[in-house]
């Protein structure tokens, strides 16, 4: 973003009122778990405190959001985390180095981009590839990497509203079939084969439709692999953009979009707000 930070402060708050408008059924990709809305900022008070007991100045961008605009809540994908939190603060002691075993070390969590996938802030860093202020991703629950995808927060949100002002699926940043729910989809349709003598991958299209409709209402649960601390292993967790836009294609081939179970906002059952 390159206006003024109250300029950008005031045109994000713009933003989010008309989308809540015009997405009144909340269909946008995220807009069911942050429904628009932000939390209460965060006193300059307690920010000072929290920089004062991790040692650090808090990226500037990612300053401005938890203090002007609000500590979380709407924001790219599924919503951003809160910052005032104990897993928060845990994970931003300590310096992030990508390949690290325990990688949530200097990061602070933003959000959760789908199929357990954690977008972060780096606070503090030892690694000559992360600046500080950078936004990374966490996508080895999808068989990815852990990557840079934003200078800083700014340039995240800004990303993320240009997609859906052009009606479009936000960044994926795992290739399609990559993730745990397709590959179900795929063992389920072979099942079927094998059970009805058809072979691999020649299920007619009215085949697939009926095994399609066979499926139960919440059928199909993405489940988090309890590698983060955001969210507890076997969490439900909300399909990312590549296998949001499988459903879709999906769709015409008789998959329901209401056969994939919901899934929950981070850090659930530590103490965050529901």
């Amino acid at each position: 973003m390159t206006a003024p930070p109250d300029e950008q402060v005031s045109a994000l708050r713009a933003w989010a009122e008309l989308s809540a408008r015009t997405d009144p059924r909340r269909r946008r990709f995220g807009a069911r778990q942050h429904d628009y809305q932000w939390r209460a900022p965060l006193a300059e008070a307690r920010v000072v405190a929290i920089e004062r007991q991790l040692g650090l100045g808090l990226p500037a961008s990612y300053r401005r959001l938890v203090t002007e605009l609000g500590e979380g809540g709407v924001g790219p994908y599924y919503g951003v985390m809160p910052l005032d939190h104990p897993v928060q603060l845990a994970a931003a002691e300590g310096e992030f180095r990508s390949d690290a075993t325990d990688l949530y070390r200097g990061v602070i969590g933003l959000g959760h981009v789908g199929c357990g996938q954690i977008a972060f802030v780096v606070v503090r860093s030892a690694d000559p590839a992360a600046g500080v202020g950078e936004v990374w991703i966490d996508a080895r629950a999808s068989d990815g990497g852990v990557v840079p995808i934003a200078p800083d927060v700014d340039v995240y949100f800004l990303a993320w509203i240009t997609a859906l002002a052009h009606n479009q699926l936000p960044r994926a940043f795992v290739e399609p079939g990559a993730c745990a729910l397709p590959r179900a989809l795929s063992s389920y349709l072979a099942a079927i084969e094998a059970r009805t003598n058809v072979s691999l991958g020649a299920l007619d299209a009215r085949a697939v439709r009926d095994a399609f409709a066979a499926l139960p209402v919440d059928a199909i649960r993405c489940e988090a692999p309890g590698d983060d601390p955001f969210f507890a292993a076997g969490d439900a967790v909300d399909p990312c953009p590549s296998c949001e836009r499988m459903l879709e294609n999906l769709s015409g081939q008789g998959l329901s979009r209401d056969r994939v179970r919901a899934g929950g906002r981070p850090l659930p059952g530590r103490g965050s707000e529901p």
